[in-house]
């Protein structure tokens, strides 16, 4: 990673650390977060063996460490991330949650990652949200991490889609930043360091050069998108607080957990949902 951008990779999550979580509060990264754990219990869980080695490759404060320790109690995982702040928030979840024993934490850059835990091998590796976004090279990196998989291995990846944030940022009025974002690189606020996007082309073509085979191109939601208030760590817009109220919720993630199956949804989605394997 550059200098530049590791600075302001660093900067942009160091101050958000200890209120991260936060977003947990939100109603749409509620139902954002709980299609991912669906498709991860129907696309991943359930095709790794038992006392499976993980590798969270940009854990941010643990939230999908701590998903997949509590959901396979006999894993063991290595927690990675570039921001002390943030890698102290998950090492204290998972000393509270008690999984503390089972996972290792890692401050590094993912420019490095190869090195940096040159000997371990695992069995599921995973980068969520914009993890990707923010190295300076993600072909790079997603080659490096597909070097650690043991043979079946699998990547998870969940990814900001060109697409989508063009969409954004038209509905915001910013029209600058959707010319950039359909050229492959954006941002959501002009206080986030600008990040690389993808498609689906781009999500074959890195695949294919780090010799992993495509099992799952999805994504989603699909039919309800995050307004501007979902970019801040805290406050929720109205409308989508109405809409996601009461039973609506759960109507709505039916619908959506239906929608992420269907063949060549990718296009509309919020965020790509990704799932390759390393041949055996």
């Amino acid at each position: 990673m550059t200098e530049t951008l590791l600075a302001d990779v660093q900067d942009y999550f160091s101050v958000k650390a200890d209120a991260y979580d936060d977003v947990d509060l939100q109603p749409y990264w509620m139902l954002s977060d709980r299609l991912l754990a669906a498709a991860l219990k129907d696309e991943v869980l359930s095709k790794l063996p038992e006392g499976f080695r993980f590798l969270d490759a940009g854990c941010g404060t643990g939230r999908w460490t701590t998903f997949f320790a509590e959901q396979a109690p006999a894993s063991r995982g290595t927690s990675f991330d570039l921001t002390a702040e943030m890698l102290a928030v998950a090492e204290e979840k998972a000393e509270r949650r008690g999984f503390a024993d089972r996972v290792s934490f890692v401050r590094g850059d993912l420019a490095d990652v190869s090195e940096t835990l040159a000997g371990q091998t695992f069995d599921l590796a995973f980068n969520f949200h914009n993890v990707l976004g923010f190295v300076a090279d993600p072909e790079k990196v997603i080659a490096d991490i597909a070097g650690l998989l043991n043979p079946g291995g699998l990547l998870v990846s969940f990814l900001p889609s060109v697409w989508h944030t063009a969409f954004f940022n038209i509905s915001v009025g910013n029209l600058d930043e959707a010319e950039k974002a359909l050229a492959g690189r954006g941002r959501f606020t002009t206080s986030m360091p600008d990040m690389h996007l993808f498609d689906i082309e781009r999500i074959e073509r890195m695949h294919a050069a780090a010799g992993l085979e495509l099992d799952v191109v999805s994504g989603f939601p699909n039919v309800i998108y995050p307004g501007y208030q979902e970019t801040q760590l805290h406050g929720s817009t109205e409308k989508l607080v109405g809409i996601l109220a009461g039973e609506n919720a759960d109507r709505i993630f039916e619908m959506e957990n239906a929608l992420r199956k269907t063949p060549g949804i990718a296009p509309r989605s919020n965020n790509l949902f990704v799932v390759s394997r390393r041949p055996a």
